[in-house]
């Protein structure tokens, strides 16, 4: 086998539109490649290296290995082609096999890349040293396979990962600080079964697709990053999976469980842009079964919900002027089963209709990410001048409480004054109330005192067992229940 470090060609041809045009570019770029590895102390050798009239370079048998690391990657071959098109952007492929061996926790394992179809393109290699041109790379592959562990070793006994088909795109724009791009996988099929510090873990999952998008300003050191609180910089990230399968188990110290479930889809939205930070996650209806191993103290859970969002726009550049911020949360018919509920009310007194959370806030705030930055005091990091109440809404074992409304902030002295109203809803609180005291969840005087606070700050509404308060909070700094000084 050949030693790269024969290989390297004369510093000559590195320097300006020479090197660029030269026949054997890519040759030489790969071998500079290979070099910088084996000066940092790995080993690179390989049978044959063939050169194509059309510029190409072909490694035949290469492998790469990291004695520090104690890790080898070997390849049967692998080759670039220069484009006609375009000399500067490469194309490269590879054998269907890519091996993998590494230790670690004293235990040797090996993994496999499969793939078919693979080819991997771009401009990055051999672009000149001061080119403004953008950079680009496409990875594409008809399938894309992960696969390698031993059942009788210790850290490693499993890992396989299915992806399917494979489309990678990036571009990289602005004089490198720019970067967008897009990947899309057919499936995501995982399976491992591993074990660290002594804890074992086991996992089956399956996607049907996954889907990401990226686009984000790179800073060029920590103080340039502080662009994307003042604006001056932007990212954002959008994700969206498909159904979902997965089966998980873990087995630690005092601890051991399964958990299973099924998922119909989830989004997600993460954007830092003009100052304003967006995190919007969705998901679709969801099953989760928690299955307690021998020995652990719970009993198995079965939760389920028909819809999550769960939303918050913060913005944290308005130093200057106040600027909107929302929080939005939404659960719908969400269950817990009979196991669960079983330890509790075995009987089945309590109801077990499904719980809702809605939580719809918006507010007009004042935050000066400056003062986080300088250690500064919390309490003048943000100031709010208005709330408004869309809806906070909780159903849960029958009985619901409800509010709305809105109210705006006095901030000249040093406590914020609230000023407005705020009704608030009580429905089956009662009921349920009596419920939880003949099952022994709460005695009679701690009943009879939370109905006591009940009914001093809210009349009864027009429903039974429905209890309504309007709260005001007045400019002179009262509050008012329903019209009476809240003593």
């Amino acid at each position: 086998m050949k030693n790269l470090g024969i290989a390297v060609t004369t510093a000559t041809l590195l320097s300006g539109a020479t090197y660029v045009q030269a026949a054997n570019q890519l040759e030489t770029v790969m071998d500079l490649a290979f070099r910088e590895m084996i000066d940092e102390g790995a080993e690179v050798t390989y049978d044959d290296r063939i050169i194509g009239g059309d510029g190409s370079v072909e490694y035949k048998n290469l492998v790469i290995a990291d004695p520090d690391d104690e890790t080898i990657i070997s390849v049967a071959w692998i080759k670039g082609v220069p484009l006609t098109s375009d000399p500067e952007t490469v194309t490269f492929t590879m054998a269907d096999t890519l091996t993998l061996t590494a230790q670690e926790e004293g235990e040797e394992f090996t993994l496999e890349l499969r793939t078919a179809g693979m080819s991997l393109t771009t401009n990055a290699l051999l672009r000149e040293a001061m080119s403004t041109d953008e950079i680009h790379v496409v990875f594409t592959a008809d399938s894309f396979i992960i696969d390698g562990g031993d059942p009788d070793n210790e850290y490693l006994r499993k890992v396989f990962a299915d992806l399917g088909g494979v489309d990678f795109n990036m571009l990289m724009t602005d004089d490198d600080s720019h970067v967008a791009g897009d990947i899309n996988t057919e499936k995501f099929d995982v399976t491992y079964d591993i074990t660290t510090d002594g804890d074992t873990q086991t996992s089956e999952q399956s996607l049907e697709s996954v889907s990401m998008s990226f686009e984000f300003d790179v800073p060029s050191d920590e103080e340039d990053a502080l662009g994307y609180l003042d604006g001056s910089k932007s990212a954002v990230i959008k994700m969206e999976s498909g159904k979902a399968v997965y089966n998980s188990s873990v087995e630690a110290e005092g601890m051991a469980f399964q958990m299973t479930g099924t998922g119909a889809g989830s989004t997600a939205f993460i954007e830092m842009a003009d100052g304003t930070f967006t995190y919007d996650v969705r998901a679709g209806t969801t099953a989760m079964t928690i299955t307690p191993g021998e020995n652990t103290p719970f009993p198995p859970i079965d939760i389920s919900m028909a819809s999550m969002v769960m939303k918050a726009v913060v913005p944290m550049n308005s130093a200057d002027a106040a600027d909107e911020a929302v929080l939005n949360v939404q659960v719908s018919e969400l269950t817990v089963g009979e196991e669960l509920w079983a330890m509790i009310d075995p009987d089945k007194t309590i109801s077990r209709d499904p719980a809702t959370v809605d939580i719809d806030l918006a507010a007009m705030v004042q935050i000066d990410s400056g003062v986080a930055i300088a250690g500064g005091d919390p309490l003048e990091l943000a100031t709010v001048h208005k709330l408004d109440v869309n809806q906070i809404l909780l159903e849960v074992a029958g009985a619901s409480a409800q509010a709305d409304g809105a109210v705006t902030f006095n901030n000249d002295g040093p406590i914020p004054v609230p000023v407005g109203d705020v009704r608030i809803e009580l429905n089956g609180l009662s009921a349920l109330s009596n419920q939880l005291v003949s099952i022994g969840l709460l005695d009679q005087m701690e009943a009879a005192m939370m109905m006591g606070m009940v009914m001093t700050f809210a009349k009864a509404g027009k429903k039974s067992d429905q209890f309504v308060s309007e709260i005001t909070f007045t400019k002179d700094g009262e509050i008012l229940a329903n019209g009476q000084p809240v003593q």
